[in-house]
């Protein structure tokens, strides 16, 4: 019998391993955003590894379908390997929490496991560390989860960053009359500023030209709350009192957002609209220099919680740490010390000179 070599020397995609100085400052890393997770009020919790595909089937698109792992367990029914730390999180707390246990911070450190191209740039995705605020739909609640964010990213030491702020409000209000086809459609124009594109899906729904045109400025618009206003004022006979709503809601959060924190960290980005079906409200990824793709992503999903027992509000972010603990700043913090020989002839000896050196703050071996 040949055996496939090839394959047994690999690992599936979508998995990975990392070792010894590598996984030292994985953890060392994951630690310290725990403990400010945990000062902020946040309690851990542990999603399953695996769930009833069908309970998650209606939630997920074409191409997050495609990029799970499925099983078929010993009874026959149809497994999936956890993909989104998110959808777990919600079956399991959907069941268990009451109106009264509201509201509930929780966190979490989990593995993802999903089929990547090797080519793709998320590919590194396979670590989540994120929060979920369950219970209120309030502007105060949006802005706490934002800051955690921006609290997390400094406390580890991240390089320059932006978080781009949008709303999958707004994009829900505007087009209103889209269904799901033509929602996914639209979404990648916007996504990927192609007008063209965005045009020609409005012409298909019958929306006018100078409506189109209106859209298309509202949703390329990136900058401040300021020039938001200026737009909107320029475009209101085009636009709708629920995208007006939406618009002031995302002025309003961010001016209080830089009033809480002027670091100058937050853009408004109307094309960020969510990668996720379930994105309701605000949404926001965060960005660092010299990386193509973000390393965090968050937003409101008022209604998943309610497909599992809870119907409830909520809001969070996921950061990918594996994304930033390369890089220079923060992989400075967080490198194995290195360990010295205890000295001594005998082995006692070298046992208590190695635990007098560790007691000093230092690593030693026998």
């Amino acid at each position: 019998m040949v055996l496939n070599r090839r394959g047994y020397l690999q690992i599936p995609q979508g998995t990975e391993g990392f070792y010894l100085d590598e996984a030292y400052r994985h953890k060392k890393l994951t630690a310290e955003v725990e403990q400010l997770l945990y000062l902020w009020g946040y309690l851990p919790v542990q999603t399953p590894v695996f769930d009833y595909y069908d309970a998650y089937a209606a939630l997920l698109s074409e191409d997050e379908a495609r990029k799970i792992y499925r099983l078929i367990d010993r009874d026959g029914d149809l497994l999936m390997l956890r993909s989104d730390v998110t959808l777990f999180l919600a079956k399991q707390m959907g069941m268990i929490l009451r109106r009264d246990d509201l509201p509930m911070r929780v966190c979490y450190a989990d593995t993802i496991l999903r089929h990547q191209n090797r080519e793709d740039i998320s590919k590194n995705e396979f670590f989540q560390t994120g929060v979920e605020l369950i219970g209120p739909d309030t502007l105060d609640a949006d802005l706490e989860v934002i800051l955690l964010l921006r609290r997390t990213l400094q406390q580890i030491g991240a390089p320059l960053y932006y978080i781009h702020i949008g709303s999958r409000a707004l994009f829900n209000a505007g087009f209103d009359q889209a269904d799901a086809a033509v929602g996914a459609r639209l979404r990648r124009a916007i996504v990927l500023r192609d007008m063209q594109e965005l045009s020609a899906e409005c012409t298909q729904l019958g929306i006018s030209t100078a409506r189109s045109r209106a859209l298309q400025q509202l949703f390329s618009y990136i900058g401040d709350a300021t020039g938001l206003s200026v737009l909107a004022n320029s475009l209101r006979s085009e636009l709708q009192a629920a995208e007006l709503r939406q618009i002031e809601r995302l002025q309003q959060l961010y001016n209080t957002l830089n009033e809480a924190d002027d670091s100058g960290s937050y853009r408004i980005d109307l094309s960020e609209i969510g990668s996720q079906s379930y994105h309701t409200g605000i949404v926001f990824q965060a960005y660092v220099d010299g990386l193509d793709a973000s390393v965090a992503a968050g937003g409101r999903y008022d209604r998943l919680y309610g497909r599992f027992g809870l119907d409830t509000p909520a809001v969070g972010f996921s950061i990918m740490l594996r994304k930033l603990q390369d890089d220079a700043a923060v992989d400075a913090r967080f490198t194995p010390q290195i360990s010295e020989a205890a000295t001594g002839r005998t082995f006692v000896q070298r046992f208590r000179d190695a635990e007098a050196r560790r007691r000093a703050g230092g690593s030693a071996t026998l």
